[in-house]
């Protein structure tokens, strides 16, 4: 059975994520706002006790436990571990390989996540006790009481709520998808325009139609850049619209909060939630229309292999699909780190405004030290992770040309043999080369 995964949605939630997996593991689902509620979330988090109790009200059984890794290997899993001082995930799952041990952890901050033995202790080991190194952990069994409830009903609306903010703007939706497929036409006619070049104009030595041809490329250049001129302010108008009505709702829904919601949410939470409709807004109306547009092309130049030859059609296709494939398979370790980046993200600007909100009480208690030292360690976090994220964009994007660069020699060199052949004309080759 898939150990189900929530992400925590701000910095303080790791408790209530945590016991909504370990909920949804045994088969009841609960919303991470009514979680929050019976674990007395605050504005410094939740403890282990919070914890605890919160598991007790929706029948969960657990016993706060002082224990070494060998008896957490024999303890009831899925349970909830102390991680790194002040955080909580959840060990799912603990395995032996060639005499080397595994840990299977849900970090609600950063996904699931594999660790040797000594990784995993270096994370959770907090003390010693009789000469042993020991971790704390929340063991937690469902009881019959937690069978007999129902659970939350779970909100899945997914990203169709988004689309009521374009509708209203169909028509720069329709001009948008119209100079998409322009564009898209215009990028279909210009390799037959290359091939007619050499097999009728260098063949028949024709030097006004060679002319006419180069002329007809350059108007259609024109032309598509005009399109994706124009395409580009109609997506900025539109972009600023959407944005602005995200932000306007999400204060909107805000402003009706009760005033307890304030007292356990950090700000920079809140702040970093409305920097992230930026993003939202940027996927709609830019990434998906890209998409969209990427795809329309790669169907009408695989349309234009067919017509020239079926093994060229066949590598390109095959090529196209690993490349798509190699780029989903670091999706799911891209979307952990953006997780981990939220936290951080928010972490700083609550720090940030914390030094300059309290600025006075600083100097007064004169802690000013110890207050840029929390700062400058944020820092380094947030540098690490950017280690991360850049390492692994390099990965992607090298193993990403490594494909298509091979894919296009492959296609090179079986368009030249077919020209030596005959099967093929130099004209063709050239389109292909173009593609």
């Amino acid at each position: 059975m898939q150990f189900p995964f929530f992400a925590q949605h701000d910095a303080m939630d790791c408790g209530p994520a945590c016991l909504r997996m370990v909920a949804a593991f045994h088969g009841r689902f609960f919303s991470l706002e009514g979680l929050r509620e019976r674990a007395h979330l605050s504005r410094e988090g939740v403890s282990l006790l919070g914890i605890s109790e919160a598991a007790d009200t929706i029948g969960l059984r657990s016993t706060g436990v002082l224990v070494s890794f060998d008896e957490l290997t024999t303890a009831p899993l899925p349970c909830i571990v102390h991680w790194n001082q002040e955080h909580f995930v959840v060990v799912y799952n603990m395995t032996t390989r060639k005499g080397k041990s595994y840990v299977d952890v849900a970090d609600p901050a950063g996904g699931k996540q594999r660790y040797t033995k000594d990784e995993f202790c270096r994370c959770w080991i907090s003390s010693g006790h009789d000469d042993k190194p020991v971790g704390i952990a929340l063991l937690l069994e469902p009881s019959p009481e937690f069978y007999a409830q129902e659970g939350d009903r779970v909100n899945r609306r997914g990203f169709s709520f988004l689309l009521n903010y374009i509708r209203p703007y169909r028509s720069f939706i329709t001009q948008v998808m119209i100079g998409l497929v322009i564009g898209s036409l215009l990028q279909l006619i210009l390799p037959f325009l290359t091939q007619s070049i050499v097999d009728v104009g260098v063949a028949t030595n024709d030097i006004s139609y060679i002319w006419l041809v180069l002329i007809a490329q350059l108007m259609l250049i024109i032309s598509s850049t005009a399109t994706e001129f124009i395409r580009g302010w109609i997506l900025l108008h539109l972009g600023t619209r959407v944005n602005i009505a995200l932000i306007s709702d999400f204060l909107i829904k805000l402003m009706c909060l009760p005033m307890g919601y304030f007292d356990i949410k950090m700000t920079g939470d809140i702040l970093q939630r409305i920097n992230d409709h930026t993003r939202i807004q940027h996927y709609l109306t830019n990434s998906s229309l890209n998409i969209l547009f990427s795809a329309f092309t790669i169907v009408l130049f695989s349309i234009v292999l067919l017509l020239y030859n079926l093994a060229v059609f066949s590598i390109f296709v095959v090529g196209s699909v690993l490349y798509f494939s190699w780029v989903w398979i670091f999706m799911k370790r891209r979307e952990a780190l953006d997780h981990k980046n939220f936290a951080l993200q928010s972490a700083n600007q609550s720090n940030v405004i914390q030094l300059v909100n309290g600025m006075q009480e600083i100097r007064l208690n004169g802690c000013e030290q110890q207050k840029r030292w929390e700062w400058e360690r944020l820092q380094a976090r947030m540098f690490r992770l950017r280690i991360k994220g850049l390492a692994l964009a390099q990965y992607q994007d090298s193993g990403g040309v490594l494909i298509n660069q091979t894919k296009n020699l492959l296609i090179t060199a079986l368009v030249a043999k077919l020209v030596i052949d005959g099967t093929m004309t130099l004209g063709m080759m050239l389109a292909v080369q173009y593609i």
